[in-house]
This record gives structure tokens, C-alpha cells and sequence, in this order.
């Protein structure tokens, strides 16, 4: 019995040697993080708090500054009010957002064009939080792409240095870093109703619905699934690069 647990014991030593160094000679897609890394573990997100309502603070009334009066060719009666020359003001054109709100109102901003608002995009790909994703066209691709919105490529990271679309970020669910990567969009993307577009090789390719499961359990609820994918995008003649992102 003794020379059971012997043997046993060398046979799971020399298992977890084999598998350490498989692991350190693996590539950067098969690499598996070791166990017990978790560098956020320790961090502790602290909600932020109102202050505490007090007494307002009294202050005692400003006293009004004296206004010089006005010069004129002789000495000001008593009891005569002054009056200063009411300052010069400039003609606003009717068109302009001032002269549809009145005297003095600021101008709102203009929309940069081409460019489409938040509510814009919102209105074309609402969110749907009874649902992981939504699956959009080549068409809905190429437009949210013209108006910033992010593009998540769910391939591996060698597929996607062959070519990608420009701006796409590298999310392979193949690779054991995607945890870490969705854990840092969390970070960096606050609203998470806004639409965020993914895709892999189209047909048949899964990757990107399996990316949108994985955003979705971190809260992200508009998820786009591009389902044609990178082969559409090329014919389409979509930007594209290739490489590591910058």
C-alpha cells in the first residue's frame, strides 16, 4: 500500500511538471493564467456618498458697491437718481439659436457632422436586455461603424493580425485573457445600454455569440452580433488593417 500512494504521488508530481512547463512554452492564445492570479480581488469599489446635510452657513448680506454716477456738466440735485449708459448690445441673426430663445440665451451646441448623436444610435439599435444579442447587417455594420461605435473581433489573436477591421479590438473566447478584457470594457464603458458591435468569420462561426454571453453576464445589454462577419465586411469594402492594434 505504501508503494501505491508512492508511485501515486510521483505520478502527479511529475503530471503538474509536465503541465507548468507546456503552459510556459504554450503561445500567447493557449497560455492559461496560473491559478490564484486575480488582481482585482483586492479592490473594492466604494460607493460614493452624499454629504452629510448641515446648517447653511450665514453670510452676512454684501453690501452694494457704490456706482459712480455718470458725468455731467453740472453738480447732480439732491434725491435725482443717476443712471448709467446701458451697455452696447449686438444684433443677433434670426436664424441663430440665441434669437429663438431670447435676449441672452446661449447657443446650442451644433452637431458634429456626420457624426450621429447618442440618441440617434440608441433609436436605431435599441438595447435589449431580455436577450444576450441582436443580430445586425452589413449595412447596420458599416453604419455604426461611421459613428464610432466600438467593433469587438471574437477570433483568435493570430486570425485577427491577418486582417481586421480598423479600430476592432482583439476578444478571442478562445484565449484565456478575455475574462480579463471584459472585465477591463466594464471599466471603460460606464453605459452599458450603448451598442457595442461584434464578429467573427461569419457562416458557421459561433465565436461571436459567445463573446456576446460573456458581455452580456457582465451587464452589457445591446450586444450587436455582425452575422455575415469579416469575409462580408471585405466584400463590402469596409476599412481594414492588419497587424497587432496600436
Amino acid at each position: 500500500m505504501r508503494r501505491f500512494f508512492a508511485e501515486l504521488s510521483a505520478l502527479v508530481v511529475c503530471a503538474a511538471l509536465c503541465a507548468a512547463v507546456s503552459n510556459y512554452l504554450a503561445g500567447r492564445e493557449r497560455k492559461l493564467t496560473p491559478v490564484g492570479r486575480y488582481p482585482n480581488a483586492q479592490v473594492v469599489p466604494q460607493p460614493a456618498q452624499d454629504p452629510a446635510p448641515g446648517p447653511a452657513p450665514s453670510t452676512p448680506p454684501a453690501a452694494p458697491a457704490p456706482v459712480a454716477a455718470a458725468s455731467s456738466p453740472g453738480p447732480v440735485p439732491a434725491g435725482a437718481t443717476t443712471s448709467l449708459p446701458a451697455p452696447p448690445t449686438r444684433a443677433i441673426p434670426s436664424g441663430s439659436p440665441s434669437a429663438k430663445g431670447g435676449a441672452g440665451a446661449p447657443a446650442a451646441p451644433e452637431p458634429l457632422p456626420g457624426v450621429p448623436s447618442g440618441e440617434s444610435l440608441l433609436s436605431r439599435f435599441p438595447p435589449h436586455p431580455d436577450r444576450p444579442f441582436a443580430e445586425v447587417s452589413g449595412t447596420d455594420a458599416l453604419w455604426a461603424h461611421s459613428a464610432g461605435v466600438p467593433f469587438l473581433d471574437a477570433r483568435r489573436t493570430k486570425v485577427y493580425e491577418e486582417g481586421h477591421v480598423v479600430g476592432a479590438r482583439s476578444f478571442s473566447v478562445w484565449e484565456s485573457d478575455v475574462d480579463q478584457k471584459v472585465f477591463a470594457l466594464q471599466d471603460e464603458v460606464p453605459a452599458k445600454d450603448r451598442p457595442v458591435v461584434l464578429y467573427c468569420s461569419g457562416g458557421e462561426c459561433e465565436d461571436s455569440h459567445m463573446l456576446a454571453e460573456k458581455l452580456f453576464g457582465a451587464g452589457f445589454v445591446n450586444a450587436l452580433v455582425y452575422r455575415d462577419g469579416w469575409p462580408d465586411w471585405q466584400k463590402r469594402g469596409g476599412p481594414s488593417r492588419s497587424g497587432p492594434r496600436p
